[in-house]
């Protein structure tokens, strides 16, 4: 916006702010099913973050309350546009047996906490499965690039599942399923007072 159409160069107030339309085709790779919660979840939080829209899902953004202005009727139409326009959006995004189970919610806070109520403890146990398989991880034969690749997409997976692995962690568990074949190598590191 140029300065002679906002000559103070104050901030836009919410009427003015544009309408968001989120693509949900061609900006989130697939539809949630229950396996791909977290997934899902981090890709479309990244796409709320970019738009400044976040605040709506998680409920920080709520409706104005009308006081029978002009104004805050104005306020309160554009927020219940921009609400449901991502409240669409998330609809769009979820697969024909999850829409049904979210599709009496009002708002795209009350979607979002839905969402994440049906999904969120599976996605903990999801993580205690992923944190048990990455401890007890070996080697075996496979090459040392092929088994950092396993062990990173474990704990890539678990992060995504908001239980991210700490870098010394990942280093312990990296050195535990080398084998007694590393001996030489996995000794002097575990001495070492910083990974």
């Amino acid at each position: 916006m140029s300065s002679s159409q906002n000559p103070n160069n104050q901030p836009l107030s919410p009427t003015e702010t544009p309408l968001v339309a989120l693509n949900i085709t061609t900006q989130i790779n697939e539809k949630l099913i229950p396996s791909t919660f977290p997934q899902w979840r981090a890709q479309f939080e990244a796409l709320l973050i970019g738009y400044d829209l976040l605040d709506y899902v998680t409920g920080v953004s709520v409706c104005p309350s009308s006081d029978d202005t002009p104004e805050y009727a104005l306020q309160k139409t554009h927020w219940v546009q921009q609400d449901k326009l991502i409240l669409s959006a998330i609809l769009a995004s979820t697969s024909t047996t999850i829409t049904p189970l979210i599709a009496t919610a009002k708002t795209s806070h009350e979607t979002w906490k839905k969402l994440n109520h049906m999904y969120a403890s599976r996605s903990r146990m999801q993580a205690m499965q992923l944190k048990e398989e990455i401890t007890l991880i070996q080697k075996e034969n496979r090459s040392i690039p092929e088994y950092l690749h396993v062990v990173k997409a474990l704990a890539d997976e678990i992060a995504l599942i908001d239980h991210p692995i700490s870098n010394d962690d990942l280093t312990l568990y990296i050195l535990n399923g080398l084998g007694s074949d590393f001996r030489e190598i996995v000794v002097p590191i575990r001495a070492r007072e910083k990974f």
